[in-house]
């Protein structure tokens, strides 16, 4: 990353062969390898993982029930499990496959996808305006990269880096091929908004938790979040309109769906929290509609609006996972 251009560096480095990374390369070769496993056979694998998941990842399945009791206070609680069950399969039959995004054909990967509301992007095109797609974080969000790569539109996101470097290096790679511009969260929006202007379209993603600062409190699913506003400035900067994405995984059909909306109308308005309101309740309805897609471990309450202790909203059940009891006292 250099302070003229400051994307992602896709460059391999030595460093990357260490011994201690070498249980990465063995898993990425496992994807690979999965990825010419007929899919019926792999999500049938993935069915037979979750419940070893559930009852090994203590820590994410707490943060998932918070999420659903906070966003589903209206469901019984065996209605919210088969939500969290459902997420978790979502989540392994995404993972399983992976792989098919380095190592198969575009012809194969294109059959794979399908997708509805395409008629909204060619109507942005039309007119010559790039788009900024508000995506929040369902399981299989890089199809929709690639898809939207293969259809010959240029793409930049702002991504943070990934804990284990192998994985940040593969997964970045991989979308820098696909000719989309990684920036960065640090770099700040600044670049997003050079991009776009020169008419690469973007990958918003508008369900993270940036901190206090950053952030200004708005309801999402009825409890106030920290949303960072910068929706409404990108489009009034850039022209770009908003559109509505939600990556989703058909179990029944085996392939992967995405769900693009018309664009946000009359947007911005002029009030900051209005708009931002408005960029909430349209991913709140893109997960209603499908709960079971979405990536529910996110601490996406992190930060509360009135703290009424140094410890989070996550972090006293965390604690307590990490020391053998249970999350709730």
């Amino acid at each position: 990353m250099s302070v003229s251009d400051p994307v992602f560096d896709t460059s391999f480095q030595a460093r990357l062969l260490s011994p201690r990374y070498w249980f990465s390369w063995l898993a990425l070769g496992l994807l690979f390898v999965l990825a010419f496993v007929p899919v019926c056979l792999r999500d049938k694998l993935a069915d037979w993982l979750t419940p070893l998941v559930l009852r090994v990842s203590k820590k994410q399945v707490y943060i998932a029930n918070t999420n659903l009791d906070i966003c589903f206070p209206e469901l019984s609680q065996a209605e919210r499990q088969v939500i969290l069950r459902t997420s978790v399969r979502i989540g392994l039959k995404s993972l399983l496959g992976f792989g098919e995004f380095t190592v198969r054909s575009p012809a194969y990967l294109m059959k794979r996808i399908q997708v509805s509301g395409w008629h909204h992007i060619e109507a942005e095109q039309a007119e010559g305006r790039p788009v900024i797609l508000v995506v929040p974080h369902s399981w299989p969000v890089d199809a929709a990269g690639y898809y939207f790569a293969q259809r010959g539109i240029e793409m930049c996101t702002m991504m943070k880096s990934a804990r284990n470097p192998v994985f940040d290096w593969h997964i970045n790679r991989e979308r820098a091929k696909s000719g989309c511009r990684v920036y960065e969260r640090q770099a700040g929006i600044k670049p997003v908004i050079k991009a776009v202007k020169a008419g690469r379209s973007f990958f918003y993603l508008p369900d993270q938790d940036h901190g206090r600062e950053a952030s200004i409190f708005v309801p999402f699913f009825g409890r106030a979040k920290a949303t960072l506003p910068a929706l409404p400035r990108l489009v009034k900067l850039t022209g770009a309109k908003a559109v509505p994405l939600l990556a989703c995984y058909d179990e029944a059909q085996h392939c992967y769906r995405l769900e693009i909306e018309a664009p946000f109308v009359d947007y911005p308005s002029g009030d900051l929290h209005a708009d931002t309101l408005h960029m909430n309740q349209a991913v709140e309805q893109q997960l209603r509609r499908h709960p079971g897609q979405y990536m529910w471990f996110l601490k996406i309450f992190e930060t509360l609006e009135h703290p009424v202790d140094k410890h989070g909203l996550y972090e006293a059940g965390i604690k307590r996972i990490r020391r053998g009891l249970s999350p709730h006292p």
